[in-house]
């Protein structure tokens, strides 16, 4: 289904193609309000005085987690929407039925093996190393790039390749490049230590459309210590230098903590990633997973999530800035018509690498595994439970009655 004619394409403000089906007038309207809100925030994220990135295809990158406007990939996940709100919405109703009918997998995050030389004290996937490894169970390269394809047939505009460390992967190039460019971005999150001239080559060669490198604190020293891995640091700067020098977009990953808000912390990490030149800085929230498992209390409160509200609306000000996109910016960007908030089975999708599929990278439950059932059967479950049925302002992640419901699910 194509847009009715008078609805412009909110990449190129020109008339999309004219729809081949008759629209009732209710649903036109729909289209356009849905567009006008799309094109308002996107805008409000890529405005602001930050630069745009013209690629080899003239297509113009913003982030690493969306395609870049005017690409195939953008114009799909365009179309995909347009057709999330038709189903989802009645003429007698504005609410919106956020139901498996009006829902897409916008983005798809794959930890594509477990494997990785560092030993962080907050990492969030300990837990599933130690299992997969002990069972033998990672899944094979022919399984991944069926699930990939299988998430791209739902819909997905962004695979997101992570690990333990996806540059320890094997057949990580392979992955890379199984992915189709005319549907989907694809972007791998690393620590940065093997992101040397032959792998920024092979991974730009693949198609790679981005890389973050995770950075846990502005001071080297503090991060290789977190890390427990010497040198780390430098050697991550230097490979965000050589992804920038091959043309692939380059972020930084880190995550808030009651006491990096405190300190300061936060300012200067964006002062380090101004320094690096990286377009966007993805910021997480710490989450009580993994290793932190037992540390509730580092949930970050309501009035710490305002201090991120405020601290990114302070820094998109600054035009010699890079970008800041939080956790929970992805529901507003792919469903405009609800406020910002937390993606999980929403419009994101976790693919462990023993092939549990979960909400999102840190929800330590899952809905199926890939060898036992298709994707599009999880992702209609995941999405249809009341757990997901609704949006939620925050991370889910950092409501502990939501801990509470979370333990109370039957077993897959």
């Amino acid at each position: 289904m194509e847009a009715p004619a008078d609805v412009p394409d909110p990449d190129t403000n020109h008339p999309a193609p004219s729809v081949k089906t008759d629209l009732k007038a209710w649903q036109r309207s729909a289209i356009r309000n849905t567009m006008a809100n799309y094109r308002r925030a996107q805008e409000n994220y890529y405005i602001n005085g930050k630069p745009l990135v013209t690629l080899e295809d003239g297509s113009k990158a913003f982030s690493l987690l969306t395609p870049p406007l005017g690409s195939l990939a953008a114009r799909r996940r365009v179309k995909l929407i347009m057709e999330n709100m038709l189903q989802g919405q009645t003429a007698a109703s504005a609410e919106v039925n956020f139901g498996a009918l009006g829902r897409t997998p916008h983005v798809l995050t794959v930890a594509v093996t477990y494997n990785c030389q560092c030993d962080c004290l907050h990492c969030s996937a300990a837990d599933y190393q130690d299992r997969t490894r002990r069972e033998a169970s990672a899944l094979r390269f022919e399984e991944l790039k069926s699930t990939i394809e299988q998430s791209l047939a739902l819909g997905t505009t962004c695979v997101v390749l992570t690990g333990g460390e996806p540059l320890l992967y094997e057949h990580i190039y392979d992955l890379v490049a199984a992915v189709d460019r005319s549907r989907s971005v694809c972007t791998l999150f690393t620590n940065g230590e093997f992101l040397r001239e032959h792998a920024v080559e092979r991974l730009k060669q693949a198609g790679a459309f981005g890389v973050f490198v995770s950075l846990d604190h502005s001071d080297p020293a503090r991060h290789d210590a977190n890390r427990q891995r010497p040198g780390l640091a430098e050697k991550a700067y230097r490979g965000l230098r050589l992804c920038q020098q091959a043309g692939i977009l380059t972020g930084i990953s880190t995550y808030a903590t009651k006491e990096k808000i405190a300190d300061g912390e936060l300012d200067a990490m964006m002062d380090l990633a101004r320094d690096l030149g990286v377009l966007e800085v993805f910021l997480f929230d710490v989450i009580p997973t993994g290793r932190l498992s037992a540390q509730r209390e580092c949930m970050l409160s309501e009035e710490d999530a305002r201090h991120i509200v405020d601290f990114r609306a302070k820094y998109t000000s600054l035009a010699d800035y890079p970008r800041i996109i939080h956790q929970t910016m992805f529901s507003s960007i792919a469903y405009p018509c609800v406020a910002e908030g937390c993606p999980a089975a929403m419009v994101q999708i976790h693919l462990r690498a023993n092939g549990d599929v979960c909400p999102c990278d840190f929800t330590p439950y899952t809905f199926g595994n890939i060898r036992e059932r298709p994707l599009r059967e999880i992702w209609e479950a995941m999405s249809t439970n009341p757990l997901y049925a609704k949006p939620s302002a925050r991370c889910r992640l950092s409501q502990e009655a939501y801990w509470v419901k979370l333990s109370e699910l039957p077993p897959a």
